[in-house]
């Protein structure tokens, strides 16, 4: 029911009720919340001094405290005062606790609200005096009777204590290290730590941060602070990951601070990361660790440009070497970065290089070796950024210098053996290379005489004759000689030199590089030779002829039998005990091996051919066809007996007839099974076989005939030789007879007998 509704003077009985329900509700929750915040403090002061709680967890723990707090003052203080009885309510509770009303109160109200009685025959007189008697009654009743006024003193009293008990907290704040220490902590959120035994210090750690390089192996360290009276403890450290994974390691002492400083490694640090150290009584904070980039060459190019002599290009030195370099090189370096740095150097042992950097610091250049000698070694770059972070892996390559080398020559006689006449020309087959120029390829020869048999003069000789220099290859960098394909040949000729018989020659090629101050030189192997006489060099090759006409004779009778052994096989028989598997597996076999033999034929010959054209190159380069012409001037060439009736025929030999039996064998190997066919294909291969022998004989012919030309060529030539000796023996006797007898005339005169 409405104010208007209530009489006035029971209206303001009810409002005064209500004023002292509130303020009992008041009383009541504030000394709950109070209690409740002194009872929060004092469980929040036992398990920050049991536990001593990290920053995060202090922080969760004061959160919890307000939160404890606010949900306290709103249900029991905020929601009653705001849901307070009605007037109907507190009516009730008057009725409740004054039963002498006899619920007079309760009609007065409920007739005063009530409309139209007359419609339901209550008389008006009667309902007045009803309404008139419940007020009339309820003025001598004390509203306030209902109200618990005991509980009322008590909720008070505990109000006052709680007001108190908060009053010396703080006071005892400002005077008790204890509580300074807990209100510091746990309501200022601040690191004061309680009073104990052990005090760690985590190194590098700032505002509960640490910063560190990305990819690193990072030393940690822990120590127990000066302060601590019990510092011999063991130090764990306790890791939280991202995911909120923990795991705890012991760490361990390093010896150093007596004993104080504590380590633990950080292998590859790869993702961010918090951790704490814990050791005695003392439980750090924790410690959040967050990773940057260092800073990093991102590329990097090193140039190595050669000296100028070389006439090269640079060359780009990729990875981390070693990088052979040539000496008087220098290096052309450049690189970008990941992020900007200040200062950049490149050293290489006890040499610091600076690093030209770019005005955004991203990037730098550098030129070892340019102005200075180029060091050999291992070359480290060394970078700081803005923040003062180096580089960790620090990026290296090494170096190591190098000489140019000497020219490369390789040489070798084509036709001479080690005997040679005095007027021999000397066909030089040669390649010459070099790294970098050359500016000479030359003939190197030295000799040695015997003038007479057991006399060794002392006279020697240096010839240096030049076969190609630069001059010759203005347009481009001489490197090499020739194509190595197709090596260079040049001849050194004996003749203008006059050597006598017994001379012992040495002949090789040297080369000469482009280096400016130093040229190198490189030198082929040397060849020695022995001059000798037209006629011993002729014995030699004669000697040597008859060895390879012994050879092709041996080849000769090889044929020969070859094609008695294939007859043989062609009539074979099996043998009384044996079976005709094994038989044709026999005859199978014999087969083979006269085809082995049959090429083995055709290797020796074609062996032979391949000395008689050495023989033919040797006598041209020894000139010894001169005296041929001369003394038989009628007779067929050198060439004409070697090349047209040894050598050819034995190339024909070879390249057709051998392989042509080769195949015949072949088929009469397919065929050995049936005997007709057999009898056929060994008929076949014998044909060509003896075709064979017929041009061998020529053949063999044909080397006796030279052998027996060369023997009389000898015996004449060592009869011309005999005279000229003779000759020449007479002609010295007849000079000095006659100096003899221009002495006895200067003394024939009178006066030098005293006549």
């Amino acid at each position: 029911m409405s104010r208007s509704e209530i009489p006035r003077s029971l209206w303001k009985r009810l409002s005064a009720l209500r004023g002292q329900l509130t303020r009992w509700i008041m009383v009541r929750g504030l000394g709950i919340l109070l209690w409740t915040i002194v009872g929060l403090f004092l469980a929040d002061m036992f398990i920050d001094r049991l536990f001593k709680m990290d920053f995060s967890q202090r922080l969760i723990m004061l959160v919890v405290m307000l939160a404890v707090v606010v949900a306290v003052a709103f249900w029991k203080l905020l929601k009653p005062i705001s849901t307070l009885p009605g007037d109907d309510a507190l009516i009730y509770e008057i009725e409740k606790g004054n039963q002498s009303l006899g619920e007079s109160l309760i009609s007065s109200i409920e007739l005063s609200r009530a409309e139209n009685l007359d419609s339901i025959g209550a008389s008006p007189e009667l309902t007045n005096a009803t309404i008139e008697r419940g007020i009339r009654e309820s003025e001598s009743i004390d509203f306030g009777n209902i109200i618990d006024r005991s509980g009322h003193r008590k909720n008070l009293f505990s109000l006052i204590a709680g007001v108190g008990l908060l009053i010396l907290l703080g006071i005892g704040i400002t005077q008790s290290s204890f509580l300074h220490t807990w209100f510091n902590r746990n309501i200022m959120l601040g690191d004061t730590q309680w009073p104990q035994g052990t005090y760690l210090e985590i190194v590098d750690a700032k505002d509960g941060k640490i910063s560190l390089p990305r990819g690193i192996n990072h030393r940690q360290f822990v120590n127990v602070t000066d302060a601590s009276s019990v510092s011999n403890v063991s130090v764990k450290l306790e890791l939280e990951n991202a995911d909120g994974s923990r795991t705890i390691y012991a760490m361990k002492p390093t010896g150093k601070r007596e004993g104080r400083q504590h380590l633990f490694l950080f292998n590859n640090l790869s993702s961010e990361f918090r951790f704490r150290a814990s050791g005695g009584d003392d439980v750090t904070d924790w410690v959040q660790v967050s990773l940057v980039e260092p800073p990093t060459i991102v590329d990097l190019e090193i140039k190595a440009n050669l000296p100028a002599y070389t006439n090269a290009s640079g060359l780009i030195l990729k990875g981390d070497g070693p990088h052979p370099v040539l000496a008087g090189s220098w290096l052309e370096i450049n690189g970008k970065l990941n992020k900007p740095v200040t200062t950049a150097t490149l050293d290489c042992a006890e040499t610091t290089y600076p690093l030209s950097l770019s005005e955004d610091g991203l990037s730098f250049s550098a030129t070892p070796g340019k102005s200075e000698e180029l060091i050999a070694g291992q070359y480290a770059f060394n970078l700081v950024d803005e923040g003062n972070l180096r580089n960790v892996r620090k990026s290296k390559f090494t170096v190591t210098l190098k000489q140019d080398q000497n020219p490369k020559v390789r040489a070798e006689l084509l036709g001479i053996s080690g005997l040679v006449s005095a007027r021999a020309l000397l066909p030089t087959e040669y390649e010459v290379v070099d790294d970098f120029g050359l500016t000479d390829i030359q003939f190197s020869a030295n000799w040695k005489t015997d003038e007479t048999v057991g006399t060794e003069t002392a006279n020697e000789s240096v010839s240096v004759l030049t076969i190609d220099s630069a001059a010759n290859h203005p347009d481009q960098t001489w490197i090499t000689t020739q194509d190595p394909k197709k090596p260079s040949i040049s001849a050194f000729d004996l003749l203008p030199l006059k050597l006598s018989p017994g001379t012992s020659f040495r002949l090789s090629v040297i080369a000469h590089d482009n280096q400016p101050d130093a040229p190198g030189e490189g030198r082929s192997q040397e060849f020695l030779l022995r001059i000798v006489t037209d006629e011993a060099l002729r014995a030699d090759l004669l000697r040597r002829e008859d060895e390879q006409r012994k050879a092709f004779e041996q080849a000769y009778e090889t044929q020969l039998s070859l094609t008695t052994d294939l007859e043989a096989v062609s009539i074979t028989q099996p043998r009384p005990d044996e079976t005709a598997e094994d038989f044709h597996r026999r005859r199978e076999m014999k087969l083979l091996e006269l085809a082995q033999t049959q090429k083995g034929v055709g290797t020796a010959i074609d062996r032979i051919a391949t000395r008689f054209e050495q023989f033919l190159v040797e006598i041209t380069n020894n000139r010894l066809e001169e005296a041929e012409k001369r003394l038989a001037p009628g007779r067929s060439s050198l060439n004409e007996r070697y090349d047209q009736k040894i050598i050819k025929p034995i190339r024909e030999i070879d390249s057709q007839l051998i392989s042509q039996t080769n195949r015949f064998l072949e088929a009469c190997r397919r065929v050995e099974s049936d005997n007709a066919k057999l009898q056929q294909s060994v008929g076949e291969t014998i044909v060509v076989q003896n075709k064979i022998l017929e041009k061998m004989k020529d053949i063999l012919e044909a080397m006796n005939d030279s052998r027996s030309f060369q023997e009389f060529l000898n015996e004449i030539l060592e009869i011309i030789d005999l005279e000229d000796r003779i000759g020449k023996g007479i002609e010295k006797e007849n000079d000095q007879r006659s100096k003899t007898d221009g002495i006895l005339e200067e003394a024939e005169p009178d006066d030098i007998f005293g006549k």
